[in-house]
């Protein structure tokens, strides 16, 4: 009993710092390999370059990725391009190309790294809100640091994890807003937040869509929540001063707004029917089961391989679905503001690509509205006072974190042992 004590008198003192600590080297080591674009990085960190070049998005050449990573950065063309995200997440990206050189894989990959550890950060806090313990708001916190998929998107120039965290961060003001005697600061904040989430995603005005409705439904209509939507329009016109000033691709001076809209028409006609095979797309109905896995990474060095896998915690996951199902139930029987407020962030992450299930998309989408999976097994597990199943799951969750980390990292390791992480036929 007395070493019971004493691990939860070092956990209430430093359980955040260590998890932290956790999550810093999960997202940090090894980060400069491999030392070539992986995956979506190919348009990320070019976009991004070229950003901080010419305040507006350049086009490449075919082929521009074989010289890019040999360090040869300035093959780009005068031509503006067109893409299909906000500019933030990029010009976030580009603060770290400044910062360590553009022809560093580091510097391409440090700013999502640590948005992936404020995120880890952000869903304490949030879960000490919600629960109102320091305790059980580690187990979240730790689940997070140790999923797969969060540490690889985290790990790579991609816009997923940026925007996660920025998710987060309305999510942690929502809740301030609801328990305030004054909420309309919270609300401009959370506003603010989901916009720059926006920025980077679109994702962000969905959730602040959800995010303002539950506020002003679990506040009895109280229409001040509305007061977050032009905060949010206001940050997310920011994000694009760039291309305002430098006149990007489709700017028009002499019908400038006009020019922006149909540049958002163009945006939302590609995300809408996008249709084109990829090995590794992902039907939206399949990501809780994590059926097929991402592929970010594969090469093979004589009977080693290295390979980037985003697979998620399968405890966490599989965990999550069950949780979920708890969440709802409890929802169902007891109409409860906390299961609710809970839910929001699951349904604004994941119900709006089911709509869009026949659009080609890829299980790493599900990272936006991962912590809310992780969430509910906080909610529940506190709830029925689980503190045995936390803590036995918590260790075997650990224990498969460490057997998958040389997929999550980009280790080195033998083909054969790289075959027993497939657990399932769809994984490889």
């Amino acid at each position: 009993m007395r070493l019971v004590r004493e691990f939860r008198l070092i956990g209430d003192r430093f359980g955040v710092l260590i998890i932290l600590a956790l999550a810093t080297v999960t997202r940090l080591w090894n980060l400069g390999s491999p030392k070539t674009l992986v995956f979506d990085e190919t348009y990320y960190v070019k976009d991004a370059h070229t950003l901080w070049v010419a305040g507006h998005e350049l086009a490449w050449p075919k082929g521009a990725d074989t010289e890019f990573n040999t360090g040869d950065v300035t093959g780009f063309l005068q031509t503006p391009e067109f893409v299909v995200h906000a500019p933030l997440g990029k010009w976030i990206i580009g603060l770290g190309m400044q910062l360590f050189g553009a022809s560093n894989p580091w510097g391409w990959r440090i700013m999502p790294a640590l948005f992936g550890i404020a995120s880890v950060w952000l869903i304490y806090l949030v879960a000490k809100r919600l629960l109102n313990s320091h305790r059980w708001a580690l187990v979240p916190a730790f689940l997070l640091a140790i999923d797969g998929q969060a540490i690889v998107v985290s790990r790579t120039a991609i816009l997923d994890g940026i925007v996660t965290t920025f998710l987060l961060l309305g999510f942690y003001f929502l809740i301030r807003a609801t328990s305030a005697f004054k909420p309309i600061p919270w609300l401009l904040l959370m506003g603010v937040a989901l916009g720059a989430g926006a920025g980077v995603k679109w994702t962000g005005f969905i959730y602040l869509a959800v995010f303002v409705a539950y506020f002003v439904i679990a506040s009895r209509w109280n229409l001040r929540g509305l007061l977050a939507i032009p905060a949010a329009l206001a940050t997310y016109l920011i994000t694009w001063t760039g291309w305002f000033t430098t006149q990007g691709w489709g700017f028009n001076s002499e019908n400038v707004v006009g020019s922006f809209i149909e540049y958002h028409r163009q945006m939302y006609h590609f995300h809408s029917t996008l249709s084109m095979f990829h090995p590794y797309q992902s039907n939206p109905f399949t990501w809780l089961t994590m059926f097929r896995p991402t592929s970010f990474y594969f090469e093979t060095q004589g009977e080693n391989v290295t390979a980037i896998n985003p697979i998620g915690n399968p405890v966490i996951w599989w965990g999550g679905l069950a949780a979920f199902g708890f969440l709802f139930g409890w929802f169902a029987q007891f109409r409860d503001k906390l299961s609710l407020l809970v839910l929001s962030g699951y349904v604004a992450g994941y119900l709006p690509w089911l709509v869009y299930s026949d659009r080609t998309a890829f299980q790493f989408y599900s990272a936006t509205f991962a912590p809310w999976i992780i969430l509910a097994i906080a909610v529940m597990a506190s709830r029925y006072r689980a503190i045995k199943l936390v803590t036995y799951g918590s260790i075997v969750a650990f224990g498969v974190f460490v057997f998958f980390v040389p997929l999550y990292l980009g280790l080195e390791i033998p083909l054969w042992f790289w075959q027993w992480h497939m657990w399932l036929p769809s994984w490889i």
